[in-house]
């Protein structure tokens, strides 16, 4: 299924700046990624499936910045789970 994380689509359209996609990564991890997940799985438990819908979406937006493709399918399936 390759690699859970592309990097090198992110660093490339970056202009090949490694050290920002680096950065990015760190903050998307700590600001985004981590606290949609969080919300997403308090969001299921609650059964808001408006909730869970909108979380995945940003999670999936998120994670097309980094090159986290598998979560990006995840919450992609998620996201259409719920029209």
């Amino acid at each position: 299924m390759g690699q859970p994380l592309d990097q090198a689509g992110p660093i490339r359209q970056l202009g090949g700046n490694t050290p920002l996609y680096f950065m990015m990564l760190g903050r998307l991890e700590h600001m985004s990624i981590n606290t949609n997940m969080r919300l997403i799985a308090e969001a299921i438990e609650q059964k808001d499936w408006d909730t869970v819908k909108q979380k995945a979406h940003n999670l999936k937006n998120a994670c097309g910045y980094i090159g986290a493709c598998r979560l990006h399918y995840a919450c992609f399936f998620i996201e259409e789970a719920h029209h």
